[in-house]
């Protein structure tokens, strides 16, 4: 039986890494700053002890290093942003325990984006961004 063999692209894994990892935190800080606003974001963090200005940095850094992400414009530094800000959230979430049905969600969701955050790191931009930093 002869098996089918796939080349590997690092550089189109880095592709999908930024585009998925980054619209997510692009739409999380499009909805904490424009939808729900984020006079209904500050007692959340307020409540887990962070002070109310991390909520606007938070909100900022998501939505501007989410873009540098899925642009593929200084993908390092953009992940070097969020990742004070997922282990924020992870912190958040260890408390509920492992599954993401628990009341207050599981931490296995915030994991999964700071390792994907380390491997868009690793990886960098890639060839189909507009710089390899």
């Amino acid at each position: 039986m002869k098996l089918i063999r796939f080349s590997a692209d690092a550089h189109l894994a880095s592709l999908f890494l930024r585009i998925s990892v980054g619209s997510m935190f692009l739409l999380h800080g499009i909805g904490k700053l424009f939808f729900i606003g984020i006079e209904k974001v500050l007692p959340g963090f307020v409540q887990q002890g962070f002070p109310e200005w991390a909520a606007y940095v938070s909100s900022i850094v998501e939505l501007i290093a989410g873009l540098l992400l899925i642009i593929g414009l200084y993908s390092r530094v953009a992940v070097l942003l969020l990742m004070p800000v997922a282990i924020g959230v992870l912190i958040y979430h260890v408390p509920n325990g492992w599954v993401f049905h628990n009341p207050g969600g599981g931490w296995e969701y915030p994991k999964l984006i700071i390792v994907s955050l380390v491997s868009i790191f690793l990886l960098g931009t890639g060839k189909y961004g507009m710089t390899n930093y």
